[in-house]
This record gives structure tokens, sequence and C-alpha cells, in this order.
């Protein structure tokens, strides 16, 4: 039987990527994205090009990451993971929170508005043919004005602050003498 060679082009095709990235787990670069947090502190802002360079992540692992973070970390422990102000960072601080929240609400608001736009209302009375389309046109408007009235119920709310944990005073003796 006589030997089989290789063509160049076969051996390229089967010569593995030098510029891929060995797969690691999500989890676990999750884990080490939030122990760079954590090192930073709370409400400190850290770039992406920082977690990503100390922990030898990519683009793509560093998306996936950060929702294992949402959906996992935050949960167990107990502190909110936020894209904010050109950066990443954990905090309990409400008002944070909230800033992160209606502008990520906007963000959707606008894409929900481009749904329509762009795609659905084009087809004008035609919707009406298509239960599917229509159903998504009265749903979407419906979430639409959802959102209005929440942006208008969050305008005329207190803006939320840290609250700030009651600090146990010692007694002294002066104090306790008087109370006696």
């Amino acid at each position: 039987m006589p030997t089989r060679t290789t063509t160049p082009a076969r051996k390229a095709k089967e010569a593995p990527h030098p510029r891929r990235t060995p797969p690691v787990a999500t989890q676990h670069l999750a884990e080490l994205a939030w122990n760079v947090l954590e090192d930073k502190g709370e409400d400190v802002i850290v770039t992406k090009e920082e977690i990503t360079s100390k922990i030898g992540a990519t683009e793509g692992q560093f998306t996936r990451l950060k929702s294992y973070i949402r959906d996992h970390i935050t949960m167990e422990k107990g502190k909110a993971f936020l894209a904010f102000r050109e950066g990443y960072l954990f905090t309990t601080d409400p008002a944070k929170i909230a800033e992160n929240v209606g502008w990520r609400l906007r963000r959707i608001n606008t894409e929900l508005r481009r749904l329509l736009s762009g795609w659905i209302n084009p087809l004008g009375e035609d919707v009406a043919l298509y239960d599917v389309l229509k159903m998504y046109q009265e749903e979407i408007g419906h979430m639409l004005r959802l959102a209005e009235r929440m942006e208008k119920l969050s305008h005329s709310m207190p803006k939320p602050v840290k609250a700030t944990k009651g600090k146990r005073r010692r007694r002294t003796t002066a104090a306790t003498a008087r109370a006696t």
C-alpha cells in the first residue's frame, strides 16, 4: 500500500490555530474577575482592560463572565455588579443601582421603539394579517407605555441615598454618671 502524503494546504488546515485562546470555564473566569473587583474594593470602578489583563480573558470570555457574575455571583454575595461610567464595579449603593437601572431601561426602551419603527410598523395595515406581528406590536406598545410610566414615577421619587449603619456609641463614664 502506498504511503499517503499530506499536502501543504491540508497540513495548514489541520494545524491548530496559534492565536486561539485555550478554553477556560466561564465560572472560573467570573470568580477571578470578582476577586479583581474585591481587591479594589466596593464602589471602585475597574476598567475592562484591567480586569481582562489580570485574568487573561478574551473579549468573548469577558462577555460571558459578566453574564455569569450577574446571574450567579451577585446573588451569592448580595451585591450588584454594574457597568458604570467607563468601567465595572460591585456595590450596595442604591443611588448607583438606580442610576444604572434607569440607564438600562432607557436602552431597552430605545430598542423596543426600533423593533416597531424598523421591522413591524413599516408593514402598515398588513400587520393585521399576521397574528404574531399584531401581538408583538400590541405587547411592545404596552411595554413602551409601562416604561414611560416608570420613567415618570422615577422622576417624582426622591433619589436614593446610601443608608449608613448606625454606629454603636460607647457609654463613657461621664454619660454613665449622668444616667445614674
